[in-house]
């Protein structure tokens, strides 16, 4: 089955249906249903023992839609729907099926169904007996929840909250709803959020097979059996946002200005100059003057060479953290050479050879005077993410040290309307970026699209949503874990706009 893309967004969005997908969907029903009819303790697992007669009853069939058709399709069958499936188990032959055959047939329809495939929140009565908007229906909420913070169809207690009605009131909801979020599934839900906004599924490895890379990392165990150092990285993201989400309850200010190591890997602490983390006790506080919060850990600096790309790390914060959209140039209007990395010169450091590459040059100059700035003051950070003082040179073939020279991070920067300032190096930067407002801006943006699968346009009833939790994520003491849970509070959440937007 094709993966959903995260090349623009999150895989939420990814809204492709194509033959393959279609093909894939098929086949996966179809081997589910071959799986489970064709063992007789599968078929009264999912039917009970009256799925194995030598033909299917009435009785049967119904009690299999009852319960396993309900949870595919997030609802009691309509009666047309029942009827549809009924005809789907009687097939047309006009020799009888067996009973098996029959459950088979309807596995595979009901896997293959639309309503299962796809969200779709149809059902609803209009809000203030107006069209433009519907408000769900019980078991459509129910859906909304279980899949907004589990990633999966409703258990059987929002089923049952539905279909007593109970979730239809905000007493019975707000049950619900604490029920659902303080689940284990919704802590992953929120850290693939994360994930998926940093896009780490990106990172294509380090390149540890190349002797300039080898010599970089002497001594960090790099790329050695028994040491994943690009898990590690990520893992402590995890254990970070963890921390302030769930086991405290921090703020979106805690978390971009932490300077504590949550890490228990002994080859990440190496790398930032503290102890592993026990797993208990107080956490070790990371090197004065070095890093701190969310932004300067190592998984958002590293890269594959053993130079680093003050380009491509400059891009992604306006990218990822601001949200500014940075639209690549067009190829064919770019001198020859243009997208090459800068070649190695043993007299200049990654910065020099970088801004050499596109001084002088206007075309450039225009688009890079937006990122690159925020790319040298990174250069505090090596390709591993360590913090240095000084860049180490290294000829890319032998791996030997052909020069030391001094880093400089300081920089002209401008975030946002304000005027451009000189910041002196990464903390000052991760401080301009948190008095600027964007981050938690674009933060907000991100989870409402991860979230609820669409963008909070200004125009749209979703305005509201969105700029509540922006500026919840400001308010002094406002934890995020309450602000990830307020976005089923809104009352676009139990709501549909119906037609253009």
């Amino acid at each position: 089955m094709p993966d959903d893309s995260t090349q623009a967004s999150f895989r939420g969005l990814d809204k492709r249906i194509s033959s393959d997908h279609i093909n894939a969907y098929f086949n996966v029903a179809v081997a589910v249903g071959d799986a489970v009819t064709k063992s007789s303790t599968r078929l009264t697992a999912l039917a009970g023992s009256c799925a194995t007669a030598s033909s299917l009853s009435s009785s049967c069939l119904d009690g299999f839609l009852s319960g396993f058709a309900r949870r595919a399709l997030r609802h009691p069958l309509t009666d047309d729907e029942l009827t549809e499936y009924q005809d789907v188990a009687q097939g047309t032959s006009p020799q009888a099926m067996s009973g098996s055959e029959g459950l088979r047939n309807v596995v595979v329809a009901l896997l293959m169904s639309p309503r299962f495939v796809n969200h779709l929140e149809l059902e609803g009565t209009p809000v203030a007996k107006s069209d433009a908007y519907l408000a769900l229906n019980p078991y459509e909420v129910a859906s909304r929840l279980s899949y907004t913070f589990w990633q999966t169809l409703p258990d059987d207690e929002l089923l049952a909250a539905a279909e007593d009605g109970s979730l239809a009131t905000d007493d019975g909801f707000n049950t619900q709803l604490d029920r659902v979020y303080a689940d284990a599934r919704t802590e992953d839900t929120v850290w693939q959020f994360w994930n998926e906004w940093m896009r780490f599924d990106a990172f294509t490895g380090f390149s540890s097979e190349r002797p300039a890379f080898q010599s970089l990392a002497a001594g960090e165990h790099l790329g050695e059996a028994g040491h994943d150092h690009w898990g590690d990285m990520v893992q402590e993201i995890r254990d970070l946002t963890d921390l302030y989400t769930w086991k405290q309850d921090g703020t979106f200010l805690d978390l971009m200005t932490s300077n504590v190591s949550v890490t228990r890997s002994a080859d990440l602490a190496h790398l930032y100059g503290v102890k592993a983390w026990s797993g208990s006790g107080a956490y070790p506080a990371l090197p004065d003057g070095t890093r701190e919060g969310l932004l300067l850990r190592s998984a958002l600096l590293v890269s594959s060479l053993e130079t680093t790309n003050p380009f491509h790390r400059g891009a992604s914060v306006r990218r990822a953290v601001l949200c500014e959209d940075l639209q690549p140039p067009d190829p064919t209007s770019l001198p020859a050479g243009s997208l090459d990395p800068p070649p190695q010169n043993e007299a200049l450091t990654t910065r020099e050879r970088f801004e050499d590459k596109i001084k002088g040059n206007n075309l450039c100059m225009g688009c890079h005077g937006s990122f690159s700035d925020i790319g040298y003051t990174l250069e505090a950070f090596d390709s591993l993410g360590r913090f240095r003082t000084e860049e180490q040179i290294f000829d890319e073939q032998t791996g030997e040290l052909i020069a030391t020279l001094p880093v400089n991070t300081v920089a002209t920067v401008q975030i946002g309307s304000e005027a451009p300032s000189e910041v002196s190096g990464p903390l000052e930067l991760n401080q301009r970026l948190i008095d600027s407002g964007k981050v938690e801006g674009c933060l907000s943006a991100n989870y409402f699209r991860y979230a609820l699968r669409r963008d909070p346009t200004s125009d749209s009833a979703d305005a509201c949503a969105f700029e509540n939790m922006r500026t919840a994520l400001d308010a002094p003491g406002s934890g995020l874990k309450a602000v990830f849970r307020s976005i089923a509070t809104e009352a676009a959440f139990r709501r549909r706009k119906m037609g253009a937007p």
